[in-house]
């Protein structure tokens, strides 16, 4: 998922960078897709971001119960995805930001008019 998204940005930064401006709208529609695309990636990890941390907290109030080996190994492995979800939901969160700012971008090239939603 990194890569791809990595390329697209790139790809939309350099038509920009071009200013090659005959097929912005072209342009426009499909970054929007891409982020429609992304925003369902991001809400689905979010979810499951989410469902993980219920667990994670339940598995620990259980460990602080019954403290046992197993369990406590059980916290670990949560623990660990819970962060590695946490880090990837960050970098979606991070690239949607920055998709929003290319696509007011490719607006304002459309229609100068649309400089004012920059600020």
């Amino acid at each position: 998922m990194n890569n791809y998204m990595i390329k697209h940005e790139e790809m939309v930064k350099k038509i920009i960078a071009s200013n090659y401006t005959d097929d912005l709208i072209t342009l426009k529609d499909y970054h929007k897709s891409q982020i429609e695309f992304i925003q369902h990636e991001r809400l689905i990890h979010l979810l499951i971001m989410l469902s993980i941390a219920f667990i994670l907290i339940s598995s620990y109030v259980i460990t602080s119960f019954y403290t046992e080996t197993f369990l406590i190994i059980i916290d670990l492995i949560l623990t660990v995805l819970e962060i590695f979800y946490i880090f990837h939901y960050y970098k979606l969160e991070n690239t949607i930001q920055r998709w929003y700012l290319l696509y007011n971008e490719i607006c304002n090239m459309i229609h100068p008019l649309h400089e004012f939603i920059k600020q």
